[in-house]
C-alpha cells in the first residue's frame, strides 16, 4: 500500500505534464517561395530559419497530414518586431487574417476557431526575414507540439523528366511544392524512379499524392499512378497499389524494407484524360510513426541561382522576390532616357489600333525559385450596346526563361489560371496565396462565371528608366492586357 501511496503522485505528475505540452501536429509539408539557410521545417524544430536578403512577399506554407482546430498563430522574429503586417491564409482561400501591427505583430488571432488543412504565412513588405519559431494554438489557445519529416541526404534519378527540368524534377517530390512535381515525357509504364540513401533506413509505409495537385484540371488531364514495382537492397521486391485519389494517401508496404538503394518502376496508370506522360506531386516514406524526405535545399538553390543570373544579366535582377504593380497603356511617353542598360533598346512596343479598356489594374510577382503570382482586372466598355463587361485574373504558376537581352528579357509563364466574369469583384484579401493549401480534396461545380484552367502566355519584361513594361505577346490569348507600365510596389 506504501508503495501505491508514492506511487499516485507520481502518475498524477504525469497525467498533467501530458495535458499540457500539448497535441500532437504532424506536417508532411512545409515550404517557402524563398530560402537561404535551410529548408522551412526548421521553423518546427526550434531552429533559426532565414530568406533570401531583401526578398519581399515571402510566403510559408504549412500543409497539415489532418485537419485540426486553430486559435492563433504565433511568429517569432530574430530580430524584434515586425515591419510591416502577415497575413494569414487558413485553407487556400477560405479564411483570411493578419497581424495587428498596432498591437502585436507577431501573432494572427482566429475568432471563431477555424478548422485548418493547410495555413499560410505571406510577410507582405518585410524584407531579411529572419524566424525562430512558429507556432499554433488549438481550440483552448494550447500550442500544438509539432512535429516534420527527417531530412536526409541522398540522391534521386528518373530514367524521363518533362522540360522545363526545374520545374518537373524528380525532386520535387520531396519539396512541398504543388506547383512543381515529378512529370515524365511521354511515356508512363515503365518510368523508373532510382533512391540512392546516404544511410540504411527502413521503410514500412510510403505516403503519396498522386497526380499533378496543382489543381482539379491539372490533375484530371495528366496520367496518375495506379501501381508501382518496388526492388532494392538484398533481394527485395515488392508490389503496391495507388488509389486515384486527390489528397495524400498513405501505402503499407507488403513486406518493410531496409537498405539504402531503392527502385519505384511504373507497372499501371491511370490515363490522363489530354496528356500522355504522368505527374507524381509528393513522396515521403516512413516507419513506426516517423517520416523521412530527400533534402532538397541543394536543388532550391541552384534553381534561385540560375534565375538571379538571367535577370542580372537582362538589368532586371531587382524585380525579383519583389512585386510590380501598375495598367494597361497604349502610348509610352516620348524622350530619351538616360539611365537604360549598355545596349538597351529605348522603344517599347505598343499593339497599335488597340481598343483601350475603360479600367485596369494588374499585379505581377516574379520570385527566384521560379514561381509566379498574378492578379489583374480588366473593363471595357460596349458603347453601342451600352454594356460594360469586367474580368478579372488571377494566375499561380511557374516561369521559364527563353532569352535575355540588355534591359529585356522573354519568358513563358504557365500554371493555374482562374478568370472571373462579374459585376462585384471577389475580395481575395489582397490576394498572392500561391500554393497557399489549395484544397485538392474538393472538386468544384464548373462556372461559366468562375472558370479555372492550365495555361501559359508568352510574355517580355523591359526596363526602361524607372518604369517596367510587360508585353504580352497574345500567342495564347489567356490574359486581357497588351501592355503594362508598372513600377515597383
Amino acid at each position: 500500500m506504501k508503495f501505491r501511496s508514492y506511487l499516485l503522485p507520481f502518475l498524477v505528475l504525469t497525467s498533467l505534464l501530458v495535458m499540457n505540452c500539448g497535441k500532437k501536429l504532424h506536417f508532411s509539408m512545409v515550404t517557402s517561395t524563398s530560402m537561404e539557410n535551410g529548408l522551412p521545417f526548421f521553423v518546427l524544430d526550434g531552429k533559426e530559419w532565414k530568406a533570401e536578403p531583401g526578398a519581399e512577399f515571402v510566403k510559408l506554407h504549412f500543409y497539415a497530414d489532418n485537419a485540426f482546430s486553430l486559435s492563433k498563430v504565433s511568429i517569432e522574429s530574430c530580430s524584434g518586431q515586425f515591419k510591416d503586417r502577415i497575413a494569414a491564409y487558413v485553407n487556400f482561400d477560405e479564411v483570411y487574417a493578419s497581424t495587428d501591427v498596432q498591437n502585436s505583430n507577431s501573432e494572427v488571432i482566429f475568432d471563431p476557431v477555424v478548422q485548418a488543412r493547410s495555413v499560410t504565412l505571406n510577410f507582405q513588405r518585410n524584407q531579411n526575414i529572419c524566424l525562430k519559431s512558429v507556432k499554433f494554438y488549438d481550440e483552448k489557445k494550447k500550442s500544438y507540439r509539432t512535429y516534420a519529416p527527417e531530412i536526409i541526404s541522398g540522391s534521386v534519378t528518373a530514367s524521363e523528366t518533362a522540360s522545363p527540368e526545374p520545374t518537373y524534377s524528380v525532386m520535387n517530390l520531396f519539396d512541398s511544392k504543388y506547383e512543381n512535381g515529378y512529370a515524365s515525357v511521354k511515356g508512363g509504364v515503365g518510368v523508373t524512379f532510382n533512391f540512392d540513401f546516404a544511410e540504411k533506413k527502413k521503410i514500412s509505409v510510403i505516403k503519396i499524392w498522386n497526380g499533378y495537385q496543382r489543381s482539379d484540371v491539372h490533375c484530371i488531364k495528366n496520367g496518375r499512378v495506379k501501381s508501382f514495382l518496388l526492388t532494392g537492397d538484398d533481394g527485395y521486391s515488392a508490389k503496391i497499389n495507388v488509389e486515384d485519389t486527390m489528397g495524400s494517401q498513405e501505402i503499407t508496404l507488403p513486406t518493410p524494407y531496409k537498405g539504402q538503394k531503392l527502385s519505384m518502376k511504373v507497372d499501371e496508370i491511370y490515363p490522363g484524360l489530354t496528356e500522355k506522360g504522368i505527374v507524381l506531386s509528393e513522396l515521403r516514406f516512413g516507419h513506426d510513426g516517423d517520416w523521412f524526405a530527400m533534402d532538397t535545399l541543394p536543388k532550391s538553390k541552384a534553381t534561385a541561382s540560375q534565375n538571379f543570373d538571367a535577370f542580372t544579366k537582362a538589368a532586371l535582377r531587382k524585380v525579383l522576390n519583389r512585386g510590380l504593380t501598375g495598367r494597361e497603356v497604349t502610348e509610352v511617353a516620348e524622350g530619351e532616357v538616360t539611365d537604360l542598360p549598355a545596349g538597351a533598346d529605348n522603344e517599347v512596343s505598343v499593339e497599335e489600333n488597340l481598343d483601350p479598356p475603360t479600367a485596369s489594374d494588374w499585379t505581377i510577382r516574379l520570385r527566384s525559385d521560379g514561381t509566379f503570382f498574378l492578379e489583374g482586372s480588366t473593363a471595357r466598355t460596349n458603347y453601342d450596346a451600352g454594356e460594360e463587361s469586367s474580368n478579372r485574373f488571377y494566375g499561380m504558376g511557374n516561369y521559364e526563361v527563353k532569352e535575355t537581352s540588355p534591359g529585356k528579357i522573354h519568358l513563358r509563364i504557365f500554371g493555374f489560371l482562374r478568370k472571373q466574369t462579374f459585376t462585384n469583384f471577389l475580395d481575395y484579401g489582397e490576394g498572392d496565396c500561391n500554393g497557399c493549401g489549395r484544397d485538392c480534396n474538393q472538386v468544384k461545380n464548373p462556372d461559366p462565371n468562375n472558370t479555372e484552367k492550365i495555361f501559359q502566355e508568352f510574355v517580355t519584361l523591359q526596363v526602361r528608366g524607372k518604369q517596367y513594361y510587360l508585353t504580352n505577346s497574345k500567342k495564347t490569348e489567356n490574359l486581357d492586357f497588351s501592355t503594362l507600365e508598372l513600377s515597383l510596389e
